[in-house]
C-alpha cells in the first residue's frame, strides 16, 4: 500500500467518522474490521504527515509487498503521535482482551 493510498483511506475514514452519529463507535468498527491499521498524523516533513502502526505490527514486520496486499489494511487520522500511541494502547495488538 502506498502512502497516497493510506492518505486516501484516512481521509475517507475521517469523513465517515464525521458523518456517524457516534464517531467513537465508527472508529472502533473500522479498527476491528481490519488486520492492519495505520495512524496518520501531521508532521513537518515535505509530505506533511507521518504514520504509526496502531494494529498489526506483527503482520507488517518482514512481510513482502505481495503478502501485505492480501491483508485488510486501513488508515485513520490522528492529531499527533501522542494520539496515535494512545490509539495503539486502546486498540492495538497488546491491548488486554
Amino acid at each position: 500500500m502506498t502512502h497516497a493510498e493510506l492518505a486516501r483511506l484516512a481521509k475517507e475514514n475521517l469523513k465517515a467518522f464525521a458523518q456517524s452519529l457516534v464517531p467513537a463507535d465508527a472508529l472502533k468498527k473500522v479498527i476491528a474490521a481490519h488486520e492492519i491499521v495505520f495512524a496518520l498524523f501531521p508532521d513537518s516533513s515535505p509530505r506533511g504527515w507521518d504514520l504509526h502502526i496502531i494494529k498489526g505490527k506483527n503482520l507488517v514486520v518482514g512481510a513482502t509487498d505481495e503478502t501485505l496486499a492480501k491483508i485488510s489494511t486501513t488508515a485513520v487520522p490522528c492529531a499527533d503521535l501522542t494520539e496515535a500511541l494512545a490509539m495503539e494502547q486502546a486498540f492495538g495488538d497488546g491491548r488486554p482482551h
